[in-house]
């Protein structure tokens, strides 16, 4: 078997259920076609594959003569190329990344006979959706082998579009789960919550803040490590400075996955406002970074979200608020902050519960097993 994995960049931070499917779904036998593997929405990270990268350099270097530089790449326009390196690997298995960016591809497979699979993870099944445009493009799904959500609502949003219910599979996210739950120092003066995402506006980083403040007024011996960075960095760093909380909360800045599963085992409690986007509808499809919590045994602060609660059982493996109620949440940081018992039982059942449904081997076997990967 060879596979084929198509998405719009290599490196993004943001993207290491990308990187998985590319290094560990089929290792050594993977192919990558790609649109950018450069600053500064990617380059991060890289994988070690035959890649086809879609800039004029690295066609005219491949000897395809001269081709406009272009972001979002369309069949036929670039089907030579494509096609030559799809038979050229031996590609017998492709795999999409998002819905909106591999659909102009679909016609390709198709005539080349080659299996086709398409990953929905989250703006693309919400912004996009709405979208008259995509609408359409999307409804060309149902000529593919499968198209794989991560999350209930997911499916039902497209089914409700018109694909077909018998080629939709939820598969989320897997994460690496350590054998046993990780055990904490529930002696610490100081209790310390971390945060990870891009500080967008489905991530709600002001709001999730707040929370924080309010917490800390109560509970002042809390401390919190907020890994990330994006459009709302400047507006984050204000409200920290107008709310004299420089030294309870610690900003990383975007850093690899290695520092954030380290701060993740110094840290008591996990916090992330997930909400709707009020203005573009983006939404989270099932965040990486809470299962990362649950698979390292931290109890989950968080929001009735899309998926979310497929994954964080309410008074079991975390608390729960409706989106936008920062002082609910705030009530919940500081029950957990008083309860070092709860926080270590609400651990170990998000470990059990990473470990049964969402770490990477259940992942990769559903995924193996729905494009027939041998």
């Amino acid at each position: 078997m060879s596979l084929a994995v198509i998405a719009p960049q290599i490196g993004a931070l943001s993207e290491t259920f990308i990187r998985r499917h590319m290094e560990d779904l089929l290792p050594g036998d993977t192919v990558v076609i790609t649109s950018s593997d450069s600053p500064p929405y990617s380059g991060h990270w890289n994988v070690e594959c035959p890649k086809l990268i879609f800039n004029r350099f690295n066609l005219i270097e491949q000897g395809f003569g001269k081709v406009a530089k272009t972001f979002f790449p369309g069949y036929p326009r670039f089907g030579l190329p494509v096609k030559r390196f799809l038979r050229e690997h031996n590609v017998n298995v492709i795999l999409g990344e998002y819905l909106s960016y591999p659909v102009c591809w679909l016609p390709l497979a198709q005539k080349l006979g080659i299996p086709f699979f398409a990953h929905a993870h989250g703006m693309d099944v919400s912004t996009l959706l709405r979208q008259n445009k995509w609408q359409i493009e999307y409804m060309r799904y149902n000529q593919a082998d499968a198209i794989i959500t991560v999350n209930q609502v997911q499916r039902h949003r497209l089914i409700k579009l018109g694909l077909k219910p018998e080629k939709i599979h939820v598969i989320p996210c897997g994460v690496t789960v350590p054998f046993q739950p990780f055990i904490r120092n529930n002696q610490r003066e100081i209790v310390r919550c971390i945060a990870v995402g891009r500080m967008v506006a489905k991530k709600a980083p002001l709001l999730m803040l707040d929370a924080f403040r309010q917490a800390t007024e109560v509970y002042p011996d809390l401390h919190l490590d907020y890994i990330g960075t994006g459009p709302f960095f400047k507006s984050v760093q204000k409200l920290i400075r107008g709310w004299n909380l420089e030294q309870k909360v610690t900003l990383h800045g975007g850093q690899p996955n290695q520092l954030v599963l380290q701060l993740m085992k110094e840290a008591d409690i996990f916090i992330q406002h997930s909400m709707t986007d009020p203005k573009s509808g983006d939404e989270e499809g099932l965040p990486v970074g809470i299962l990362e919590a649950m698979a390292y045994s931290l109890p989950v602060v968080s929001t009735y979200h899309t998926g979310i609660p497929e994954a964080v059982k309410h008074g079991e493996t975390g608390l729960l608020v409706e989106e936008g109620n920062s002082k609910k949440m705030a009530e919940y940081l500081i029950t957990l902050a008083h309860d070092a018992h709860l926080r270590t039982q609400m651990g170990k059942a998000g470990w059990q519960r990473a470990q049964q449904h969402f770490s990477w081997e259940v992942e990769a076997e559903q995924l193996r097993h729905v494009m027939g990967l041998k």
